[in-house]
């Protein structure tokens, strides 16, 4: 039985685990986090960091592991580049990939090589009441929205400035104008050098929440930009991902349809935490999780063609619903079992629970969960929307509603 470590526990992991588990593979999964969400679902866990490079070798010397897999954060990236490089295991990206596309200046500028739009910089040097407001400050080489602040006012300008600083490691951040137009998320894989756009969503995106970044609430597949992106986008998106020499892998990618074009925000080299690869798996009947379980074993990222299996124009509508929460404590929580019921629910992945204190408002640590929706037609996909919002119920400890409304 060949032997898979998994690099980061949170439930998110649950996929790879359940993924490799079908395919007859035994599980090992670290994280410093004790007792951390898909720890109990894998054959065996550890506690040690998936920042110690030393440990990690030694776990893998130990358990007799036969490859790597990562995803969903970027803090993970480089480490499991190293740790297989180490062991001479199959890794799909390295340092210089990894950091030209997790850095938002180093992605900018790849972007604009490659001719497709980017965010305007905005030079904040001397006077700021000639800035126009408002402008997005973030570090460049943080990931889920921390350190991000939209900034309205002149005034308001240092302290978020300052705020950027702090989380960069890189001591770098940006300043940008805002765009206020509609999101989209496209995510792809990559077999043997071919670039292979896997779907396409529109992405439902909240309100303004305090001074942070504001919020995915949900995903609709396809997208309705998809015929615009396929004709003038994706075929400089392949030139530039062939050019960075990524061979195999998956990745996705976070824009705007804004300035008569599609404009590109930033990019993950990695598994998507909002896990559209249960929709590819569900649309395309090609699974990414086991494409990439399959690379890092040594047998090459298969054994499904892309060329034959993805199609982003999915043949039924699909969304995911994504609840967010407000500040406070959770002390109920009525409904999942109702929408688990529900034959068009894919999935539930639910991130909080009763006792959790929401108190991160800005960034994606106030997802609650997120439900998978199939459908065969438009209308019966709002009917299922519209029942989860009916029977869905979060209140605080003085019984108040906690969801912000989607």
């Amino acid at each position: 039985m060949k032997r898979l470590l998994i690099l980061g526990a949170t439930i998110h992991a649950k996929h790879i685990i359940d993924a490799a588990h079908e395919m007859g593979v035994y599980t090992v999964v670290t994280d410093y986090v004790k007792g951390a969400a898909a720890k109990k679902y894998a054959d065996k866990a550890y506690d040690v960091s998936t920042l110690d490079e030393d440990a990690l070798a030694e776990l893998c010397k130990k358990e007799k592991i036969d490859g790597v897999i990562t995803g969903y954060v970027d803090i993970n990236m480089s480490p499991y580049y190293h740790l297989c490089k180490r062991l001479s295991m199959p890794y799909f990206c390295n340092d210089e990939q990894i950091f030209k596309t997790m850095n938002k200046i180093q992605f900018k500028a790849m972007c604009r090589k490659h001719g497709i739009a980017v965010p305007d910089d905005i030079n904040v040097d001397g006077d700021y009441e000639k800035t126009d407001f408002p402008v997005m400050v973030k570090p460049a080489d943080n990931y889920a929205s921390r350190g991000i602040t939209l900034c309205t006012e002149a005034k308001h300008l240092d302290a978020a400035i300052e705020k950027a600083y702090s989380f960069s490691k890189r001591h770098e951040i940006l300043v940008e104008e805002f765009i206020d137009a509609p999101a989209v998320q496209m995510y792809y894989n990559v077999q043997n050098g071919y670039v292979s756009l896997s779907a396409m969503a529109d992405k439902l995106i909240s309100g303004k929440m305090g001074d942070g970044a504001p919020q995915p609430m949900g995903f609709r597949f396809p997208s309705e930009h998809l015929k615009y992106y396929l004709e003038n986008i994706n075929p400089k998106v392949q030139s530039m991902i062939e050019e960075l020499g990524v061979k195999n892998g998956t990745f996705f990618i976070q824009g705007f349809a804004a300035k008569g074009t599609i404009v590109f925000l930033e990019m993950g080299l990695r598994l998507s935490g909002g896990c559209a690869y249960l929709h590819i798996k569900k649309q395309n009947e090609a699974d990414p999780l086991k494409m990439l379980i399959n690379f890092a074993l040594g047998n090459g990222f298969g054994p499904w063609d892309v060329k034959k299996y993805d199609n982003p124009d999915f043949k039924k509508p699909a969304a995911d619903i994504i609840v967010l929460l407000k500040e406070g404590t959770i002390a109920k929580i009525e409904g999942l079992e109702e929408i688990k019921s529900n034959p068009s629910c894919i999935e539930i992945m639910q991130l909080r629970d009763v006792g959790d204190e929401m108190d991160e408002i800005g960034t994606l640590n106030q997802v609650f969960a997120r439900f998978f929706l199939c459908c065969e037609t438009e209308e019966e996909l709002e009917k299922t929307i519209k029942f989860i919002k009916s029977v869905l119920k979060i209140t605080d400890s003085d019984g108040n509603n906690m969801i912000i409304s989607f």
